[in-house]
C-alpha cells in the first residue's frame, strides 16, 4: 500500500472530547483490516462531551514491540480549567470507570481510543499556583495500552459529532 499525495487540509488541534461508559455500549465492532469502527450506545445512552481550555487537548501514541506482538499505547492530556464543584463531580464519577474515548480533530476525523476489553482509565491532578498568572484547574489524563491502533469511526447514522458551538 502506498500513499503518493496528501489532499484537503491538515488543521492541527482537536475539539471537545467525548467519552461513554463500556456498560452503556450495546455494540463495537472493529474491522481489524480498515480500523473502522461502528459503536451502537444502549437505548437511553448517549455520548457526554468534557470540556477542555482551547487548544489543551493532546493524544501522544507510541508503539511498543512486545513478546507478544506490537502494543499500542495512548495517552490523552487535556486541561478542564477552575477548580468549582460541578467539574469535581463529573470528575469523581469518571474514576474507576472504564471508557471509551471518542476525540474529533478539526479536519473532521473522529476517532475511538479504547476498546470493550481494554478500555480508557482516566487520573488526574489539580493544578493550583501561587501566581495570579498560573493554569488554575485539573489536568486530566486518560491511558490505554491495546494491541491494535485506535479506530476510527464509520460515517454512519449515530455517529458522535462535535458539540454545538454555544455562540452560535
Amino acid at each position: 500500500m502506498t500513499v503518493l499525495i496528501h489532499t484537503g487540509g491538515n488543521i492541527g488541534g482537536l475539539n471537545p472530547v467525548q467519552y461513554v461508559f463500556k456498560e452503556d455500549i450495546s455494540s463495537f465492532i472493529i474491522n481489524p483490516d480498515s480500523l473502522i469502527a461502528v459503536i451502537e450506545l444502549l437505548h437511553e445512552s448517549s455520548w457526554n462531551y468534557l470540556y477542555a481550555s482551547p487548544e489543551s487537548i493532546q493524544i501522544e501514541g507510541r508503539e511498543e514491540e512486545t513478546k507478544a506482538g506490537m502494543k499500542y499505547n495512548y495517552q490523552l492530556k487535556m486541561l478542564v480549567p477552575k477548580d468549582r464543584v460541578d467539574v469535581e463531580r463529573i470528575l469523581f464519577q469518571l474514576n474507576n470507570r472504564h471508557m471509551i474515548i471518542n476525540v474529533i480533530d478539526k479536519n473532521g476525523v473522529s476517532r475511538f481510543f479504547g476498546t470493550m476489553e481494554s478500555p480508557m482509565k482516566k487520573s488526574g491532578k489539580l493544578l493550583k499556583p501561587s501566581n495570579v498568572e498560573g493554569y488554575h484547574g485539573w489536568e486530566v489524563v486518560f491511558t490505554g495500552e491495546f494491541s491494535q491502533p485506535a479506530s476510527y469511526a464509520s460515517v454512519v447514522a449515530g455517529t458522535p459529532l462535535p458539540p454545538p458551538d454555544p455562540l452560535e
